[in-house]
Formats: structure tokens, C-alpha cells, sequence
């Protein structure tokens, strides 16, 4: 799956699917907002939460040689303007790459606080094309988390 309009709708489609199936309500923002990409509710409509997808076709990135070969960081399309606005509260990275091991796409949850802590005194604007470099140690903490959302979705009642 190269095209990267292809992968982006794979992924903001994939959320959506994993939002609804926690039970919550899950709407997909028009084509071209800027930093939104779903608005998810409570059932009860009480609360919502932005949520930004980043998704690729392959996350994984391999080194060492020979039987020393492993996994051992990811990489995701981010962009300057989420680390800049610090929005919205979490953002979604879709490894969309399925094999053997992993028939399913990849969902890391990751809340804003924890992007911006981590490019804190970079200066991003240096790269032109900025993206996410991460240990798979790291971003463990992250997959298939969803209490960030369940947190800001939780009904006060």
C-alpha cells in the first residue's frame, strides 16, 4: 500500500473501527482539517475527545546483520504542527503492516504530553520532513492503550 492517501484513510479508518468497538461514538472529520482527523464521544454525548491518526505502511525498522537482525525502532509520519499546537490530546500511529506475527494493524496510543516531552528542545523545524523516531521499548508502553481515551471520555455521572 504506497499511496499515501491510501494509507492515511486506511488508518483514520482503522481508529474509528477500534474507538467503536471500545463503545464509544466515533466520527470521522471532512478530508483537508487541519489537525483533527476523528471526534470521538461518550454515548451519552457528555464528553469528546480530538484524535489525530498518523499511519504508515511499514513502522518497523530493522538492524544489525545476520541472526543479530532485529526490530528495533519505528518510524511514523508526524509532521511540525502537532508537536507546535500540542493537539490534540492524543494522537493515533497506525502501523498499517500486517505478516504472520501480526495479521491485525498496530494501534499506539499516545497522548500529546508525551510527544511534546520527548521533541522538548528540538528544534523541529530543521527537518523538513519530520517524523517520529522511536525505540520499540518506548513506544511498547503505548500499544493498543487506550486509557488516555477512556480517561477523557469517562462520564462524570
Amino acid at each position: 500500500m504506497a499511496n499515501s492517501v491510501l494509507v492515511a484513510a486506511s488508518g483514520e479508518h482503522y481508529v474509528a473501527f477500534k474507538v467503536a468497538q471500545l463503545g464509544y461514538n466515533v466520527a470521522m472529520v471532512r478530508q483537508g482539517s487541519s489537525g483533527i482527523d476523528l471526534l470521538a464521544s461518550n454515548v451519552s454525548g457528555s464528553r469528546s475527545v480530538a484524535i489525530q491518526v498518523k499511519a504508515t505502511s511499514e513502522a518497523e525498522r530493522l538492524t544489525g546483520r545476520g541472526a543479530a537482525r532485529k526490530i528495533t525502532r519505528l518510524e511514523f509520519p508526524l509532521g511540525h504542527a502537532v508537536i507546535e499546537k500540542a493537539a490534540p490530546p492524543i494522537v493515533c500511529f497506525v502501523d498499517l503492516y500486517t505478516d504472520i506475527q501480526a495479521p491485525v494493524p498496530r494501534v499506539y496510543v499516545v497522548p500529546i504530553a508525551f510527544l511534546v516531552t520527548h521533541f522538548e528542545g528540538e528544534i523541529i523545524r530543521d527537518y523538513r520532513y519530520f517524523r517520529l523516531h522511536i525505540s520499540v521499548e518506548l513506544m511498547e508502553q503505548f500499544k493498543e492503550q487506550w486509557l488516555p481515551l477512556h480517561a477523557l471520555l469517562a462520564d462524570g455521572s
